[in-house]
């Protein structure tokens, strides 16, 4: 079941409007502890606003098999690491660039060589996080892939959704990160750049923002106790052979919060797995869900995956 939630959105939280911009934005911001929330409005992108969330949308995309494989590692490890802070704009967050640092220092320390992470941030201008060079790092990323490598990408940045045009979304919307340049990649775009994914193939994906809890409209989305909480019948799902994870940092409906010391969700996921590697998917879980819930944040994080995830299965990077 879910960690209980300790505070809601009440008078201790004001609305920054950014709509003096192409893409303005709501930033959540908790006056007591200077928290923002990675939530970005793309109000000249079809955005729409927040309604009564009606369950985790069943997107048709992944098809089904067994379980996801226990991974012996034994193939490549290549990560992708991304984090945007907006320098210098009306919705800049505090703690995206230092989150990939984060994650690579971790992945480095779990077998992924130097060589083999590639880092996209706004620190410098060296590579920007556009939208091309996001894609292109994407398709480096799942390029030559094989059976047995373990993929990783990370994302820490502002999230959205706008208006679903493709009807490929039960509640109407696509989620999207938003990229330096005023653009953002959607779910869709995403998908295409990871269906090619061989069998047996495992990708990690880590999205620390708003809106993020079904980025990659994975059929399955588990809770602490193993149950499913959502489930695509076989019959109305396309091919995709690969393992694919995907921890969130909210659901649908959440924003997630930005500090200075990085994001919740991001903070949460290496300390739960730092000193306790030997964690089933859904004991992570819990340990993330617990960490956040401790630090007095309402945001729940999420674990969704390609196939059934059998009770009791080893995560591991």
């Amino acid at each position: 079941m879910s960690v209980p939630s300790i505070l809601s959105f009440d008078q201790s939280y004001k609305v920054r409007d950014r709509g003096a911009h192409l893409l303005s934005s709501h930033e959540y911001v908790d006056s007591s502890m200077g928290i923002v929330y990675r939530h970005h409005d793309h109000s000249g992108s079809g955005y729409l606003p927040d309604s009564p969330h009606p369950e985790l949308p069943q997107k048709t995309q992944f098809a089904h098999s067994d379980h996801i494989r226990h991974s012996d590692s034994s193939g490549r490890k290549r990560a992708l690491c991304i984090g945007i802070n907006y320098r210098g704009k009306s919705n800049e967050l505090q703690g995206c660039i230092q989150d990939a640092k984060d994650i690579r220092a971790l992945l480095m320390k779990h077998g992924y060589r130097d060589e083999d992470i590639r880092m996209l941030t706004d620190e410098t201008d060296k590579i920007p996080p556009t939208k091309d060079n996001i894609l292109t790092a994407l398709s480096w990323l799942v390029d030559g892939a094989g059976s047995d490598d373990s993929l990783f990408i990370h994302y820490s940045g502002h999230g959205s959704q706008i208006v679903d045009t493709d009807g490929d979304e039960v509640d109407g919307k696509d989620e999207v990160i938003d990229c330096i340049g005023s653009s953002f990649i959607s779910d869709d775009e995403i998908y295409e750049k990871l269906k090619s994914l061989p069998c047996c193939c495992r990708l990690t994906t880590l999205f620390d923002s708003c809106h993020s809890g079904t980025i990659l409209d994975l059929p399955y989305v588990y809770d602490c106790d193993g149950q499913r909480e959502r489930a695509v019948p076989a019959s109305v799902l396309d091919n995709i052979s690969a393992d694919v994870i995907c921890w969130s940092g909210a659901k649908d409906n959440q924003e997630g919060a930005d500090t200075p010391q990085g994001g919740v969700m991001t903070r949460a996921f290496i300390k739960a797995f730092q000193g306790h590697t030997n964690q089933s998917y859904h004991h992570f879980l819990h340990s993330i869900r617990i960490k956040i819930d401790n630090d007095r944040y309402k945001q729940i994080a999420q674990l969704g995956s390609s196939r059934k995830i059998v009770p009791g299965m080893k995560f591991t990077l």
